[in-house]
């Protein structure tokens, strides 16, 4: 079970708030900082309509297979996604020191 939370939970989890807080922190353009959130976007999509294809011709249940795949990732992507966000802007925003209190 561990195993199964690393792979389909955590592991998404890290490479999205990695990826966002690369795309926050190294270029100098704002435009990619949207590239991660696009991607997985995208990769949702895609995952959906191979899913949904697939189903055609088989007989399992769609909701239980949509739920583990792509639906755990991509909700831990999401996450890591925001959380690489607000890392980024924990340590780079500028902080106001009030000097009169």
């Amino acid at each position: 079970m561990p195993i199964v939370i690393g792979i389909f939970f955590l592991l998404p989890l890290f490479v999205g708030a990695l990826a966002e807080y690369l795309c926050c922190r190294l270029p100098r353009h704002r435009f990619w900082r949207f590239l991660p959130p696009v991607v997985v976007i995208l990769f949702l999509i895609v995952a959906v309509v191979v899913r949904l294809q697939n189903w055609e011709s088989q007989t399992v249940s769609p909701l239980t297979q949509l739920m583990i795949f792509p639906g755990v990732p991509g909700v831990a992507l999401l996450v890591g996604i925001y959380l690489g966000w607000r890392f980024w802007k924990y340590l780079w925003s500028p902080r106001v020191i009030d000097d009169l209190k």
